[in-house]
């Protein structure tokens, strides 16, 4: 950056305080205070170019008037005009233009805000160093540069901004000054100031931790314990929130009487969610290099603290700076009100579902959150009381109880979640989390997470672009520039590098941790000589020094005593349950020397803050201190750490970790283990249990007493994740001595073989042994439900409806309602193929009566209502098909299932013309991704086949080319395999149809639906709903044989329908199509008007008006095409609009294509009902859940309504909901 200087003086700018520029002792006129607002903005970006955009956003935010580029413009010339009449030299270069904005150049280091910096860090650095004096000068002299409140006299959110930033920054600074006093024995007079501010920041924990320890220090105990009392009254009124970590030490110091560790008082922690562990450890003493990042960063977190979300995306390769970035970016975070749950992926944790994710929110079973404590027990057992089956998912069950964990913890305080290393993160947590980036749009919720370059994982890749896409910041941290590089090395070794030094750093190729490593090696050689102020290095020591990052990080561990290696390598082996107990457990070593090797390990920068467990400041630390551990003994000492482990009791996912690290054969003991912990173990990590079960398996061989508990247990593990143990199955049950297990390993059996397709072994597996009276009734449920299952099959639909009224019956006379109510549905299946659906509906809705109110019955319960809304839009009575969608609901929020009805509403939304809810619907799905289960994500089946072609089918009606081929994408890694799939794929099939169509090529558009004429295809699905569209194409071809097919079909579906109904109608439209008279289409016409199907409405009145025209009846055809023109414009069916206008034109008649086609997209008055009812409970501050309770909504659905109000109203908090709800002065009720 190049400085303006006059005559060897130079600007110097006052910020902490009214805003001032001094040249010679001499005030510069800064002018009225809107001037020197922009002055302000631009000298607290001096050197980079601010826009005009910007700098109209700074001074007058949302309220700018039409005028304010020109007044930027005079303010900048009068600025111009102030420093050339002040002495400047070139006040044009010095207050610069750019292409789009203007710099002022300056010489940072005369900002005041700079030096406050500055003097800051250089304290930091001194107090971690022990030198508490020189800390306390050097803070005394930073908060001397305040010099009342910082960017007083100057307007704007900019300013206001700032106002509050450098008040925290200054209150930072007390408390540091106050730690360093009190280390320095100034707690009499420390406890007079620090009462003081305790009053004026009442909610700032660690003001009160201080204050704390300076009264107790000064014998007054019981004031310091009234202090501790008073805060947590104040944080549970205020926040709801008990006292953090920080308060709780000082506490436990206080009541103990013994003197609290240096800089305890000060420790920044968050109690749940897990605190930040990483602003603990990461060395952010020397930071250069990334103020554009961090900046970023801040900016980010100060938004979320106004209830602003969004997500970053740090990536870069190892020991780039990512962790450190955080680090700074983050560090004021709980000055600024924000709650932090932080975590750093391990990579042998990537085998544990969701493990990372549940490490950052605390989800613990020793937590003193009930629900996160529960969570957890959930996770390890399976179920609330540990009583998991053998196909209920822990994991899918907690999945929407975590996002709901998360809503509730942003209603409390804004949350900022950070996930470091993301790319050892489990598949669940990266997809979890990706779930949560969709609610940063109506949550105060920042997620943060930081990948090393070239991860390799393609489900990385599409997370970062979806941040990019999302408004998110993505921050690609490239090399150190050399200026960086030397600007770093000079405050490691404490002088400007010379001429060897500086060849010397170019081999870390800007890599801050390979120079940090590097240089430190240097000075621990005393290879560094300090001379006027150059640091020189010896040439010949210098070739000396590693060239490689992995050989400067090794180099340094090496450079430790080897008791202090030694410590290492069992903290690099036993990872994040290593502690000084733990460790001296296992190396026979007494506690007070591993813990003097530990302050060893961290005086050398290898160890980090993080008790209890220790924590190496760097993965790649890690990864050098096992790698000095010879393989056949990093075996020997992880069975060690294993077998410690598991007699201390620890988690089974711990122990395990250690087992499968060993990498060599188990010993005796975890046979005896696994039959004790594999039902936990396979709730918690399914893979590793099933490779630990068929080790154990193989050394016990068929004599092992454990055989059949631990076959058992691995057929059920094998079972949950989808693969196929028969073998395993049948060798269970040739061995089992126990009743219950017979029955469960013949249910998986049978299970199995279904799985296979093959139905008649699974029933000879499940009929060739009636199951013993004596086991639990469950196992009688689950055999009689598989059992009706496998019975069922409507290949021969006569031959099905017997059998189904038999077993219904039968079910009858034995009282028992699923069984009823799964022959029932057998029956309505029958009737559905028969497209006999009034006959349909009277079974499905006695079947529906039969499970309601019957909780272990909810999932078929669900499943009925959907089978029930088929029938209904069948017999076009779509109002009470809304009423099914909103029972559905109701179900899914009382019991908590794990899928709503977002695609079955999706559909009856397409017909119905409610496209926006259709999508609506259907984002909550998109958002979510593949469901997260047990055995990994699951393949979406029939859903991600009609959510794509739904969606890429508005989207091509609409012309929203980008987003229709992103569903088509999407769709085309989709299987169609099964019947179900094959019904389900209609949608798609008429999206591909109609892009084929918009590109030109209408003959690949007919052959892309070819599959719908054919009645084998798909027994179930509704072809008939498709059949004009593929006319409309096959006489745009002239392919009179398709024409033909399309008619026969028409005529069968027709006369399929016992009610003449849908299929009846779109017969009529056929006729209309071939034969050109408009009677039979203005039929359909009258019809979907009468039921409300406004999709098809539009299509029947855009054929009739063209019949019409060309008939001459051209009155009737401009009304036809009128109101097609209105639903379409409804609808925002562009491509529609326009090919119907097209046609028109043909005959004359013109219609205003633009005046018809814009519809409000925004404001107040574009609310649907829901969504008024939902802002209004935003308004009186209510949660997601919270509302998702009061309304019967799934909370997705509440979440995603949020957002889209958000959008409508064109705000971006809740916070702003409210407000915009108390300025209108309106709500759901009185509208």
């Amino acid at each position: 950056m190049k400085v303006q200087e006059t005559s060897g003086k130079q600007v110097h700018v006052e910020l902490l305080g009214p805003v001032r520029a001094v040249l010679g002792g001499a005030e510069v006129p800064l002018g009225p205070s809107r001037q020197r607002a922009v002055f302000a903005v631009l000298a607290s970006r001096t050197g980079q170019a601010v826009s005009r955009e910007e700098l109209i956003a700074a001074v007058w935010g949302d309220s700018a008037p039409v005028s304010a580029p020109g007044s930027v413009y005079t303010y900048v010339s009068a600025l111009r005009r102030a420093l050339a009449e002040a002495g400047v030299a070139d006040s044009k270069e010095t207050l610069h233009s750019t292409k789009h904005g203007y710099a002022l150049r300056l010489d940072p280091h005369r900002i005041d805000t700079v030096a406050f910096d500055k003097l800051f860090a250089r304290a930091e650095t001194m107090a971690g160093a022990g030198d508490h004096r020189g800390a306390a000068g050097t803070l005394e002299q930073a908060l001397g540069l305040f010099r009342g409140e910082p960017f007083s006299g100057v307007p704007g959110p900019f300013a206001e901004h700032m106002r509050t930033t450098w008040a925290e920054r200054r209150v930072a600074a007390v408390e540091a000054l106050a730690t360093s006093r009190l280390a320095l024995g100034a707690h009499v007079e420390l406890a007079a100031e620090l009462g003081a501010l305790v009053q004026d920041y009442p909610l700032r924990e660690s003001l009160r931790a201080l204050l704390m320890i300076a009264l107790s220090r000064g014998g007054r105990q019981a004031e310091a314990l009234a202090v501790f009392r008073d805060a947590r009254e104040t944080l549970m009124r205020e926040l709801g929130t008990k006292p953090g970590p920080a308060l709780r030490q000082a506490h436990a110091v206080v009541l103990s009487g013994d003197e609290a560790p240096e800089g305890a008082a000060g420790v920044e922690v968050a109690d749940e969610p897990s605190g930040p562990s990483a602003l603990r450890h990461a060395n952010s003493e020397v930071f250069v290099g990334r103020d554009a990042e961090a900046r970023r960063l801040r900016d980010r977190l100060v938004d979320v603290a106004a209830g602003v979300g969004g997500t970053v995306w740090i990536e870069g390769e190892p020991g780039i700076g990512k962790s450190e970035l955080l680090a700074v970016g983050l560090a004021d975070s709980e000055r600024l009100g924000c709650q932090v749950g932080w975590a750093v992926a391990d990579q042998l944790a990537g085998r544990f579902p969701l493990q990372v994710l549940l490490e950052c929110l605390g989800i613990d079973q020793s937590s003193s959150d009930p629900d996160r404590a529960d969570l957890a027990g959930r996770l390890r057992t399976g179920g609330p009381e540990g009583g998991g089956t053998e196909d209920g998912d822990p994991i899918q069950s907690v999945v929407d109880r975590i996002l709901s964990l998360v809503d509730r913890m942003c209603h409390r305080a804004p949350t900022v979640l950070v996930l470091d290393d993301l790319q050892w993160a489990d598949e669940s947590s990266v997809s979890l989390w990706r779930r949560l980036a969709a609610a940063t749009r109506q949550l105060p919720l920042l997620l943060v997470t930081c990948s090393r370059s070239r991860h390799g994982r393609t489900e990385l890749d599409q997370l970062r672009s979806r941040v990019r896409a999302n408004d998110g910041d993505v921050l690609i941290l490239e090399p150190l520039t050399y200026l960086d590089v030397d600007s770093m090395t000079a405050e490691l070794v404490g002088g400007r590098p010379g001429q060897e030094l500086r060849k010397l750093t170019a081999r870390a190729a800007g890599n801050p941790l390979y120079l940090r490593e590097m240089v430190g090696a240097l000075v621990r050689d005393q290879a560094v000589d300090l001379i006027d102020g150059v640091a020189h290095v010896d040439e010949t020591q210098a070739e000396d020094a590693p060239r490689t990052l992995f050989a400067a990080v090794q180099r340094t561990s090496q450079s430790l005593p080897e008791r202090t290696r030694e410590v290492l390598r069992w903290a690099a082996v036993l990872g994040a349950e290593a502690t000084i107990a733990q460790i001296a457990g296992l190396s026979g070593r007494l506690v007070p020397e591993v813990a003097r090797a530990v302050k060893d390990a961290m005086a050398a920068n290898v160890l980090g803050h993080g008790e209890p467990r220790l924590v190496f400041r760097h993965p790649l630390l890690r990864e050098a201190a096992y790698g000095s551990i010879s393989g056949p003994m990093r075996g020997v000492l992880h069975k060690q750490a294993a077998k410690a482990l598991a007699d201390a009791g620890a988690p089974s996912s711990r122990v395990a970790e250690q087992l499968v690290a060993a990498a060599s054969d188990l010993d005796s003991w975890v046979g005896d283990w696994l039959v004790d912990n594999a039902a936990e173990l396979s709730n918690r990590a399914p893979l590793i249990s099933a490779e630990l079960l068929e080790q154990a398996l193989d050394l016990g061989g068929p004599r092992d007493p454990n055989r059949e508990l631990l076959l058992v247990a691995l057929v059920r593990v094998l079972f949950r994740l989808a693969r196929d143990p028969e073998a395993q199955a049948r060798q269970a049950l040739a061995i089992s001595t126990d009743p219950t297990r017979s029955a469960e390993m013949r249910q998986l059996l049978a299970a199995t073989l279904l799985r296979q397709d093959k139905r008649q072994l699974a029933l000879q597996a499940l009929t060739e042994a009636e199951v013993d009276p004596s086991v639990p009734e469950i196992w009688h449920v689950r055999h009689k439900s598989l059992l009706a299952h496998l019975r069922r099959d409507v290949t021969y639909i006569d031959e099905a409806e017997v059998a189904g009224k038999a077993a219904h019956a039968e079910a009858v006379a034995n009282g028992d309602a699923y069984l009823v109510a799964h022959a029932l549905q057998t029956l309505w299946l029958v009737e559905s193929v028969r497209r006999n659906h009034r006959s349909a509906l009277k079974y499905v809705d006695d079947a529906i009566v039969a499970v309601d109110g019957a909780p272990e019955l909810a999932g078929m319960h669900f499943n009925l209502l959907d089978n029930r809304m088929f029938t209904l839009q069948n017999l076009d009575q779509l109002d009470e098909v809304d009423v099914a969608l909103a029972t559905v609901d109701e179900l899914t929020v009382k019991y908590g299932l794990p899928v709503g009805p977002q695609v079955s509403a999706a559909v009856h939304h397409y017909w119905t013309g409610r496209w926006d809810e259709a999508l609506l619907e259907l984002n909550t799905v998109a958002e979510d991704g593949p469901a997260i289960s047990y055995s990994g994500l699951v393949d979406p089946g029939p859903n991600g086949l009609l959510l794509h072609g739904v969606s890429a089918l508005i989207a091509l009606h609409r012309h929203d080319s980008a987003s229709s081929a992103a569903h088509l994408d999407a769709a085309d890694a989709l299987l169609v395999v099964t019947a179900a799939e094959r019904e389900a794929c209609d949608f798609l099939l008429l999206a591909r149809s109609l892009a084929a169509v918009q590109s030109g090529d209408v003959r690949r558009g007919l052959d892309a639906v070819k599959r719908i004429l054919n009645p084998a295809y798909a027994d179930m699905m509704l072809r008939h709903q498709w059949l004009p569209d593929i006319l409309r194409l096959a006489l745009e071809v002239g392919d009179h044989d398709r024409v033909a097919e399309v008619m026969e079909v028409a005529e069968l579906e027709a006369a399929r329908e016992s009610v003449p109904t849908r299929a009846y109608t779109a017969l009529h439209r056929c006729k209309a199509l071939v034969t050109g008279d408009p009677e039979p289409a203005l039929v359909a016409v009258g019809h979907y008007r009468q039921v409300g199907r406004r999709v098809e409405l539009a299509a029947a009145l855009e054929e009739a008006s063209v019949l019409l025209a060309k008939v001459g009846m051209r009155a009737d055809a401009r009304a036809a095409f009128a109101e097609a023109a209105e639903i379409y414009t409804e609808l925002d069916a562009k491509w529609d609009l326009a090919r119907a206008g097209a046609k028109m034109d043909e005959f004359g008649i013109h219609h205003d294509v633009a005046a018809t086609s814009t519809r409000a997209a925004a404001g107040w008055d574009t609310l649907t009902p829901v969504e008024l009812r939902i802002a209004e409970l935003v308004a009186s501050g209510q949660s997601n859940p919270d509302i998702a309770v009061r309304m019967s909504l799934p909370r997705r659905m509440v979440q995603a309504h949020v957002t889209r109000i958000l959008g409508k109203l064109g705000v971006r908090s809740r916070s702003q909901i409210a407000e915009r709800h108390h300025e209108l002065g309106r709500s759901a009720t009185g509208r």
